[in-house]
């Protein structure tokens, strides 16, 4: 459920107890992994791909969505595989800067994994 942890991660800034973690810019080499476990991707069209999840810091259900670019122009070169992600929940986190969402942590995924 959302705020809660049932990892049995050693990061100290996870939730315990559904009291949700305060927001730090941060990432770790076990994100991704816990990400991929059970999240799920959408491909919109050629170029959107929407991603849904749980933190793996706060444990907070998110979606993220990923566009490579803002103006259309000429592929060139092969289609990126691996995207940067990061948590876009809705949850309070203490600290947060105004006009920010998410708890603040961040991890690569590659599109293959999902």
């Amino acid at each position: 459920m959302p705020g809660e942890s049932v990892s049995t991660s050693t990061d100290t800034d996870q939730a315990t107890a559904g009291a949700p973690v305060p927001y730090r810019e941060m990432t770790a080499d076990h994100y991704a992994r816990e990400f991929t476990r059970e999240a799920q991707a959408l491909a919109v069209d050629d170029d959107t791909t929407v991603l849904s999840g749980s933190c793996p810091r706060c444990g907070c259900s998110f979606t993220f969505t990923y566009r490579p670019r803002a103006f259309r122009r000429p592929r060139r070169g092969p289609r990126v595989r691996e995207i940067a992600v990061m948590c876009t929940c809705t949850t309070e986190h203490e600290g947060r800067p105004a006009g920010e969402e998410g708890c603040g942590a961040y991890w690569n995924v590659r599109l293959e994994d999902l």
